[in-house]
């Protein structure tokens, strides 16, 4: 089998730029995420910011995970929770638990972050964006992709959090 290494290499450059802008989304919602939902459990009355995340059998598997992977803690815990599991806190099912009160502060450069299409915005960029970090992440090339728009959707992501602090 001969490899073309020409377009190898363009592939590749263009994944580290996917996998990059990713990382910072990733990074990003992480760590916005999890101010806004303290602010949003300590309102509540709760200990940590885990207490306000719905209880779906997907969000309590990932809970397990982390919480193992992480010695035990809650502290820290959000280091080793999947960009998936993120990515599901903007579902549709969310918007009056966690949108309106919290999550729609990460992204401040939303023009109207309150409206129910804000959110269903942020929500479908964040399943493209899972799609894209799954691709990528599995290096797989042979999938038919248009770099442009992958990339305009990471930095449509990028913008509407008016920035990252990386």
């Amino acid at each position: 089998m001969v490899i073309d290494l020409k377009l190898f290499e363009t592939h590749l450059r263009r994944y580290v730029v996917l996998y990059y802008m990713l990382g910072l989304i990733e990074g990003e919602l992480r760590t916005r995420s999890m101010i806004t939902l303290s602010s949003l459990a300590s309102e509540k009355g709760y200990a940590e910011w885990v207490y306000v995340v719905p209880a779906t059998k997907r969000n309590i598997q990932c809970m397990r995970v982390a919480y193992k992977k992480n010695n035990l803690q809650f502290e820290g815990i959000e280091e080793h929770l999947t960009f998936s599991f993120w990515r599901h806190l903007f579902d549709g099912k969310n918007y009056t638990s966690l949108w309106i009160p919290a999550l729609h502060q990460i992204f401040p450069a939303l023009e109207n972050p309150l409206q129910r299409r804000s959110y269903a915005q942020v929500g479908n960029h964040m399943t493209k964006a899972n799609r894209i970090r799954n691709r990528v992440a599995h290096y797989e090339i042979k999938k038919s992709s248009d770099y442009e728009k992958e990339k305009s959707i990471l930095l449509w992501l990028i913008q509407k959090m008016a920035g990252v602090s990386n």
